[in-house]
């Protein structure tokens, strides 16, 4: 038996929950584990297959309510072969609509038996106003407590049986959520060149000379790691985004088990 953490985290919010209810998993299995962080576009250019008696503790955030397409896609290629398997979606407080359902489906049709899943929450991307500092601890240890439960579920093979929320057909995907833009350099006297930008980029949107190379998916990532602030959105659309969320989506929501 081995134990795979597998998850796509740009902000890396969805790899401390991934990690969180993985801990647990090993703790108990005490068994090799394996960590797939399918953020980097390399990683997502393989294939990846797994054995029947194979554990995987699966993450991804959530994208207007959608699973990010580029996870997806990858997780179609993937050959599950039978492995038991735990769904974890991590939205910014807003909700996660058909995401967590939709995670559900993409890994049972990808060859994988879903044992849990569950809902957390995270720090919005777009904002540190919305889901400030999540996950904290009160959502690690609603992670463990999770996990504990996921455990028996997975150890005894037996699949979801809680209706997930979500519907079907799935909420649409707009395009406003697949291309919206960051600025190459929001501040260019705080910019360094140092290049941490290009390293952190999931989709390697950004040039050696920082311009934009039209394909930014607005993960926030390159906003989250720039060491000197020197990057942010200006994008039209992102920033009344940001503003009806921090109007209407601060109220502290709370992770949902499915199990």
């Amino acid at each position: 038996m081995k134990l795979c953490l597998l998850f796509f985290s740009p902000t890396h919010t969805t790899k401390k929950i991934v990690g969180t209810v993985g801990k647990i998993f090993f703790e108990k299995l005490l068994c090799e584990t394996r960590i797939i962080d399918l953020t980097p576009l390399a990683a997502r250019l393989r294939t990846y297959s797994f054995a029947e008696d194979d554990i995987v503790i699966f993450g991804a955030p959530v994208w207007g309510g959608r699973v990010p397409a580029l996870v997806a896609e990858a997780v179609r290629g993937m050959h599950g072969c039978g492995a038991r398997a735990v769904a974890l979606s991590v939205y910014g407080n807003r909700e996660y609509d058909d995401a967590l359902l939709e995670t559900r489906d993409l890994l049972e049709g990808a060859g994988f038996s879903v044992c849990a899943a569950g809902a957390f929450i995270g720090e919005h991307s777009y904002t540190d106003r919305v889901g400030t500092r999540r996950p904290d601890a009160e959502d690690l240890i609603a992670a463990s407590t999770f996990g504990l439960a996921a455990f028996e579920k997975v150890k005894a093979g037996i699949p979801v049986r809680k209706r997930i929320r979500g519907n079907v057909p799935y909420k649409p995907l707009g395009p406003f959520m697949l291309s919206p833009k960051t600025a190459p350099a929001a501040d260019a006297k705080k910019c360094i060149r140092c290049g941490a930008c290009i390293s952190v980029c999931p989709v390697c949107n950004i040039a050696s000379d920082l311009s934009d190379l039209g394909r930014c998916v607005a993960c926030a990532a390159c906003v989250k790691f720039c060491p000197q602030g020197a990057r942010a959105f200006t994008d039209g659309g992102v920033l009344a985004a940001r503003e009806k969320l921090e109007k209407n989506c601060v109220a502290r929501k709370q992770p949902e088990f499915f199990i």
